[in-house]
C-alpha cells in the first residue's frame, strides 16, 4: 500500500508488516479487518459523512492491503436503542409512576430498590404484555464502562431464550431522562433465597433442579454469556415450584452496595458467599463455564441444607474456606458426589462445562440425556466415529464461551448437574464395572491430554468430555494435517485404558491444507503455554450482509478476547489461514498498550489486563488466531517464514530463539460459514 492509500490519521497498518511469499494456489481466504470501538456522541451531530476506509487484509501476504470502510452490526442483531439528544427533563435521571419509557413500555407500579437500581412494573403499550423494568442507577448510568457494558452484552442478552430463562425484551436508554433500563418479561414469584426455610426438597428434586438450571446455563454459555453471579436471590420460583426455577440477572453492572457483598472492577461479580475460587483471585482469575457451575452447586447445597452457605464472611475468609471446601454432611448422601466434583476448588479439576454436569447426573439417575432445549444453538452433527466404536446418544452442546466485556444482567437456567469424585489416575484404568463416571471422565481427559501432543502436525486441545463408563463422547479442538489419524490415536489411547469411546466429534478441527504448514505446527507445539489466555466465544460464526454495504457481499463480525498478565515482557498477535499463511495483527506491547493504535483496531481494554478485538471476516473458510509471549522483539518473519524458509535451519534458529527469549504460544481457530441465505 502507497502512502497516499493510507487512511489519514490513522496508524500504520500492522498487516503491512508480514514479509511477501510468491503467490500460493487459489484457496479459501479469510479476510481479517479490525472492528473499530463506536464510541456515542456526546452532543447532537450532522448527518455523518462516510466513514473513512480502514486496511482490510487477506491472510495471504502475498497480496496487498487494499481500503474497506468497515460496516457496522448488521440491524437483524439486538442491540441497545441509541436516541439523538433530546433536552432532558427537569427530573432526569429520576423514573416516576406513569412514565412512558421511549413511546413503549409503562411505568405502573414499584417493586423494589436495590444497590444497582430500582425495579419497576410495567406494560408494553402497544402489546399490553406485563414486563420488569430494571432502571439502572444514574450514577452507573453515567459511567461510560457500563453503558460500554450495556451495548456489548445487549445483542446475548436479548437472544437467550430458554423455559428456565427470564426472557430479555430490550436494553435501552430513555433520551428525556437519560438513564439505561432493561426490560425482561414480569414473572410474579419470590426468589429462591426467601423460599429456602421452607423448602423440603428429596433428592431426586435435587438433581432434577441442577439439571434444569445446568441446561439453561449450557444455552447461555454457548452464547457466550457467563453469568457470574449465581446465588439463591438471582433464582426465581414461578408458582414457588423448584420445577419452574428461572435464573435471572446476568452481572452486566453488578451491585456497587458493599452491604450486598457484590462487587465489580478489577474485582469480582458475585456474592461473596456464592462466587468460584477464581473470582477471588486464585488460579490465575480463570472465569468461564465452570465458575458458574462451582456457584450452581452452591446453590444446590443451600437448597439442600434449607440455608444459605457460610463461605466467609470476609475476602480472606472465603479464599479460606473455598481452598478447604464446603461441608456437605449437610446434603443428602446421594447427591455428595455430585457436588464434591462441582464444588473442586481448582477449575482444572472441577467439572469443565454444564454438558458435563447433566451427563453425570443422567449417569446417576439413569436418565438420557435431552438435547439442547428451544433457544440454544443446534450442535454441528458429529464426524464419523473411528472403526470400531460403538453408536451413542450425542452429545449436549457445550458452550465454546469467553467471558465478554464485564458481563451485564442476565438470564438463564433450566436442568442439568451432576459428576463425582475425580480419580483414576494410575498407569491402567480401573476396570469399568468399578469405576464411577466421574472417574471415567477424569481418566479420559488424562489420557487424551497426554496424547494429543504426539499428533502430527497438529496443534490440538480437548473441547469437550462427557459420557461415563458405558461410552465416553469427545470433542476436539484445533488444526490438523490429517483428521483420520488424529481420530484413531484418540480411540487406541482410550481404548488403551479399558475404556469405550462412544463418540468423537472433530468438528471444531480445521483441516490445514498444505504440508509445508507442519513445521510451524511442529515449532509452536514445542513452546505451547500451560495456560489458557486466548479464546473466542464460539468457534462458527455466520456472514451476513451489512445494511450500508454497497456491493452486497456478506461479512463475519468474529470476536477474539485475550488477556496479557502482569510481568509480561512482550506480546504479539498474527491471524492464520489453514494453507499456512499468516499476518501480523499485534506486533509488540507497545502497541496494544497504545489507545490510538486499539481505537484503531476494534480493540477494547476490558481492564485487569484483559481485551476484545473484533475481526471483519470477509471470506469463508477456516482462519487461527496465533499469540506469542515472552522478550521482544517477537519478529514476524521468525514467527512465519514464507513456506520455502520453513526448513531444517529455520527449525533450529526458532529454537534457538524460543529458548534464549522463554518464548510461549496459543492458539485458537474460527470457522467462517454462509449457511443462513442472506
Amino acid at each position: 500500500m502507497s502512502e497516499q492509500d493510507k487512511p489519514d490519521g490513522k496508524p500504520q497498518s500492522p498487516f503491512d508488516m508480514v514479509p511477501e511469499t510468491p503467490a500460493q494456489p487459489e484457496e479459501q481466504k479469510t479476510v481479517f479487518a479490525p472492528m473499530p470501538i463506536q464510541t456515542p456522541p456526546a452532543e447532537a451531530e450532522e448527518p455523518k459523512k462516510p466513514r473513512k476506509s480502514r486496511a482490510k487484509t487477506q491472510f495471504a501476504p502475498a497480496l496487498q492491503a487494499e481500503p474497506v470502510a468497515a460496516p457496522p452490526p448488521p440491524a437483524s442483531e439486538p442491540r441497545m436503542t441509541n436516541f439523538p439528544p433530546v433536552a432532558p427533563r427537569a427530573d432526569a435521571g429520576q423514573i416516576q409512576i406513569g412514565d412512558v419509557l421511549n413511546h413503549i413500555f409503562e411505568v405502573r407500579r414499584f417493586i423494589a430498590r436495590g444497590g444497582m437500581g430500582e425495579v419497576f412494573e410495567g406494560v408494553n403499550v402497544n402489546s399490553d404484555e406485563r414486563v420488569a423494568i430494571k432502571v439502572m442507577l444514574p450514577s452507573l448510568a453515567a459511567d461510560p464502562n457500563v453503558q460500554a457494558m450495556f451495548k456489548k452484552e445487549a445483542r446475548t442478552l436479548t437472544r437467550l431464550s430458554h423455559p428456565a430463562l427470564v426472557q430479555y425484551r430490550v436494553i435501552a436508554q430513555e433520551p428525556q431522562l437519560g438513564v439505561l433500563y432493561i426490560v425482561t418479561e414480569f414473572v410474579d414469584s419470590k426468589n429462591l433465597q426467601d423460599a429456602l426455610p421452607s423448602l423440603r426438597p428429596t433428592a431426586q428434586q435435587l438433581l432434577a433442579l441442577t439439571r434444569r438450571l445446568a441446561d439453561g446455563l449450557r444455552v447461555a454459555h454457548s452464547l457466550g454469556a457467563i453469568h457470574r453471579d449465581i446465588s439463591p436471590d438471582n433464582i426465581l420460583l414461578e408458582d414457588g415450584e423448584l420445577s419452574k426455577a428461572r435464573i435471572i440477572d446476568f452481572g452486566i453492572a453488578k451491585d456497587l452496595d458493599p452491604s450486598s457483598k457484590t462487587i465489580i472492577g478489577d474485582g469480582f461479580a458475585g456474592k461473596l458467599n456464592y462466587v468460584a475460587p477464581e473470582q477471588l483471585g486464585d488460579f490465575n482469575r480463570e472465569v468461564g463455564p465452570w465458575t458458574d457451575l462451582y456457584s450452581l452447586g452452591l446453590v444446590i447445597l443451600s437448597v439442600a441444607q434449607g440455608r444459605g452457605v457460610d463461605m466467609g464472611a470476609t475476602l480472606v475468609d472465603a479464599v479460606d474456606k473455598r481452598r478447604q471446601g464446603p461441608d456437605l454432611s449437610t446434603a443428602p448422601e446421594e447427591i455428595r458426589p455430585l457436588l464434591t466434583a462441582m464444588l473442586k476448588p481448582n477449575p482444572v479439576e472441577r467439572l469443565r462445562s454444564m454438558d458435563e454436569v447433566i451427563a453425570m447426573i443422567d449417569g446417576m439417575t439413569g436418565a438420557k440425556t435431552q438435547p439442547v432445549q428451544q433457544g440454544s444453538a443446534t450442535p454441528p452433527p458429529p464426524q464419523s466415529r473411528p472403526a470400531g466404536a460403538p453408536a451413542a446418544a450425542k452429545p449436549g452442546l457445550d458452550p465454546k464461551t469467553l467471558m465478554i466485556g464485564g458481563g451485564v444482567a442476565g438470564i438463564i437456567a433450566i436442568a442439568i448437574a451432576g459428576v463425582l469424585i475425580f480419580g483414576g489416575k494410575g498407569d491402567k484404568a480401573p476396570a469399568q464395572t468399578q469405576m464411577t463416571a466421574a472417574q471415567a471422565i477424569d481418566t479420559a481427559r488424562q489420557t487424551i491430554n497426554a496424547t494429543l501432543p504426539s499428533a502430527q502436525c497438529a496443534w490440538l486441545d480437548i473441547d469437550t468430555v462427557s459420557g461415563g463408563v458405558s461410552g465416553i463422547n469427545l470433542s476436539i479442538k484445533g488444526v490438523a494435517r490429517d483428521t483420520a489419524a488424529v481420530q484413531k490415536l484418540v480411540s487406541d489411547a482410550i481404548a488403551a485404558k479399558g475404556l469405550t469411546l462412544a463418540n468423537l466429534d472433530t468438528n471444531g478441527v480445521a483441516p490445514l491444507t498444505r504440508q509445508d504448514a507442519c513445521p510451524l505446527l511442529t515449532e509452536y507445539n514445542s513452546i505451547k503455554s500451560e495456560t489458557t489466555t486466548l479464546g473466542s466465544p464460539q468457534v462458527k460464526w455466520e456472514m451476513s450482509v451489512p445494511p450500508d454495504s454497497t456491493d452486497g457481499k456478506p461479512m463475519a463480525k468474529t470476536i477474539v478476547n485475550f488477556r496479557v498478565d502482569p510481568g509480561t515482557q512482550d506480546f504479539a498477535m498474527f491471524g492464520l489461514q489453514n494453507s499456512g499463511d499468516g499476518i501480523a495483527l499485534i506486533q509488540s506491547l507497545g502497541q496494544l498498550q497504545d489507545a490510538s493504535f486499539r481505537q484503531g483496531y476494534g480493540i477494547a481494554d476490558l481492564g485487569g489486563g484483559r481485551y476484545e478485538m473484533g475481526l471483519d471476516q470477509s471470506e469463508t473458510g477456516w482462519a487461527g488466531i496465533l499469540i506469542v509471549r515472552g522478550s521482544g522483539p517477537i519478529e514476524a518473519g521468525t514467527i512465519l517464514p514464507p513456506a520455502a524458509q520453513r526448513t531444517p535451519q529455520w527449525e533450529q534458529q526458532f529454537n534457538q530463539i524460543a529458548a534464549s527469549k522463554g518464548w510461549h504460544t496459543e492458539m485458537i481457530w474460527m470457522n467462517t460459514v454462509d449457511e443462513v441465505p442472506n
